[in-house]
């Protein structure tokens, strides 16, 4: 779902292209699982009351959802909101 959570679209003018996600968007895509386990163990364990199934899951998932942030933008950019006004 391109639109769920999404901000007024005076949020996104200063998209003008991919350049305007960068370096960022590439570091999510070049993420290894090694990484977003070391953020996972910064997490305070009450955070995730003690359910390390839970935290490893959420890992798991983001690491599987790296490789779809690209075209979730795509989506979001040729949706009928039309966010990105100066997308060139």
């Amino acid at each position: 779902m391109p639109l769920m959570g999404v901000y007024q679209n005076h949020v996104y003018r200063q998209v003008t292209g991919w350049e305007s996600f960068e370096p960022v968007i590439s570091k999510i895509e070049q993420f290894d699982p090694a990484e977003l386990w070391e953020c996972a163990s910064e997490v305070p364990e009450e955070w995730y009351e003690g359910e390390t199934e839970a935290i490893a899951g959420l890992v798991e998932t983001l690491y599987k959802r790296r490789s779809s942030v690209r075209d979730l933008i795509t989506n979001f950019r040729i949706s009928c909101r039309r966010p990105f006004p100066n997308w060139r």
